[in-house]
């Protein structure tokens, strides 16, 4: 049983879904006719790492509003 939670464990930090850093701020997307505010972790660019609990890189055109992050 320790095994198996500590392969679950070292999975989880590996792939990104556990993060210790709060995110830096939130972007505004359009899913299903809805606008949700998405967190958002590390910015490059016109690149956004975002979502939660699991992140992924994103690009500026898949999000409505931006201007937030913007800011920074």
């Amino acid at each position: 049983m320790k095994k198996i939670i500590t392969i679950i464990i070292s999975l989880c930090s590996l792939s990104g879904c556990v993060s210790g850093s709060p995110p830096i701020c939130y972007n505004k997307a359009n899913i299903t006719n809805h606008v949700y505010d998405i967190a958002v972790f590390k910015k490059e660019d016109s690149r956004y790492m975002a979502g939660y609990p699991f992140y992924t890189w994103t690009d500026k055109s898949q999000f409505v509003d931006t201007s937030e992050c913007d800011k920074l």
